[in-house]
């Protein structure tokens, strides 16, 4: 897979530098091809490099960040802003941005948002061939650890949990696997094998779940009696989902 190309704009140096650190250090997949430190900046480098994501700051000195995007008469690339002000939101999802993010930018809220971006972008990239597969998805995957890889059955895992910025694997017998990646990428691996991201916190996998219980957001109970919470944000997801799940099964 390609890496998102990505701009950022940010007039303090050293929230650019907070920001890169971040984007380098959590969001596997992705290349930063331009800095800007100001709006006229940004406009030649959208202009020249085409990014397939924007990180944009709304104060930016010379001009706010909607005048850059006023500047850009087709814009091809997925936007998120990152910024002081929390003010400004219904103006950015006019703007049509996929995610608006208050500083100081929490590192699962940045996940999230470059993993929407990434799904948006594949949606709209052009149909490609199946590859030609000779037999059955190997039952076993290799879980990256502090000492290397460990081996598992990837139906073995009931569920995965965020913790300081890695994933832990709770498996069947109530074993514990703790790995060297984090929750977001995990999901990018286990996603077209029944697992789903119910929460910024936990990855659960579908044929490990036993019941769903409905309420606002509403909650499943997985096989070793488990309680997780389906986020709001992501109940339309999970739901479409465990329809995808209860139609091949």
């Amino acid at each position: 897979m390609k890496p998102l190309r990505a701009i950022i704009v940010e007039d303090e140096p050293s929230g650019m530098e907070n920001l890169r650190w971040k984007l380098q250090n959590h969001c596997p997949g992705l290349e930063i091809i331009a800095e800007c430190l100001s709006g006229q900046e940004a406009i030649s480098a959208i202009r020249t490099h085409l990014p397939d994501l924007l990180f944009l700051d709304i104060m930016l000195g010379d001009m706010t960040g909607f005048d850059v995007l006023k500047a850009i008469k087709h814009p091809s690339f997925e936007l998120i802003f990152t910024t002081s002000y929390d003010e400004y939101a219904i103006q950015a999802i006019k703007n049509n941005a996929l995610d608006y993010l208050v500083k100081p930018v929490q590192v699962d809220e940045l996940q999230e948002a470059v993993a929407k971006a990434r799904a948006k972008i594949m949606q709209h990239l052009p149909a490609t061939h199946p590859p030609v597969v000779a037999g059955p998805a190997p039952s076993k995957f290799g879980f990256p650890i502090s000492t290397g890889m460990q081996f598992l059955e990837v139906q073995d895992v009931v569920y995965a949990q965020a913790e300081d910025n890695v994933a832990v694997l709770h498996l069947v017998g109530k074993k514990e696997v703790r790995l060297t990646k984090t929750l977001s990428w995990l999901e990018e691996q286990l996603e077209i094998q029944g697992f789903c991201r119910v929460h910024n916190s936990y990855l659960i996998n579908l044929n490990q779940m036993t019941e769903y219980i409905r309420n606002e957001g509403g909650y499943v109970i997985m096989s070793d009696g488990k309680a997780i919470s389906v986020s709001r944000r992501r109940k339309d997801d999970f739901l479409l989902s465990l329809e995808k799940w209860e139609g091949n099964g």
